[in-house]
């Protein structure tokens, strides 16, 4: 059983170690010719305040230990979740699954839910599908990064 915690500013260094463990866990399903690195500033201390700031930021806790996070952008249409990762160690055992919906629940206002992930990754696919989510678009290999990226959406909620 997990909880899900507003994310506070004391708990940023644990949250930016979990999203590198996370993003540096996917680097070996990249492309040969991809760029290096996760999703711009999940490195950075600062773009994690600046995340607490300006969206609905969440924090996984599993038997007392922070092990993830997620970011929900509210659009006038609709919600974004902008990042969903938990440290390596925790992947493909359910917490993920209990994690999103967990999140998903906190807005019962019947919006629809949008979210990007890159091409190569096939376990996102598997882990967003089998939660709900289908395929709205596949863009273009973006030659700066070397690969595209798969846009997903998942209708409001009954």
């Amino acid at each position: 059983m997990i909880e899900i915690q507003k994310v506070l500013d004391s708990d940023i260094e644990v949250l930016r170690s979990a999203a590198i463990s996370a993003f540096l866990d996917d680097e070996r399903y990249k492309p040969e010719n991809a760029l290096p690195g996760g999703p711009p500033g999940h490195d950075q201390l600062e773009e994690h305040v600046r995340w607490i700031r300006k969206h609905d930021y969440f924090k996984c806790v599993f038997h007392g230990n922070i092990i993830g996070g997620c970011i929900v952008k509210k659009h006038p249409s609709h919600y974004e979740l902008y990042g969903i990762f938990l440290r390596s160690n925790f992947i493909g055992k359910g917490i993920g699954s209990e994690f999103l919906n967990g999140v998903m629940k906190m807005y019962p206002d019947r919006s629809p839910w949008l979210l990007e992930t890159p091409d190569y990754s096939k376990r996102n696919h598997r882990f967003y599908e089998h939660n709900g989510f289908t395929v709205s678009l596949k863009t273009n290999i973006d030659p700066n990064l070397g690969y595209g990226f798969i846009i997903y959406q998942k209708p409001a909620s009954k």
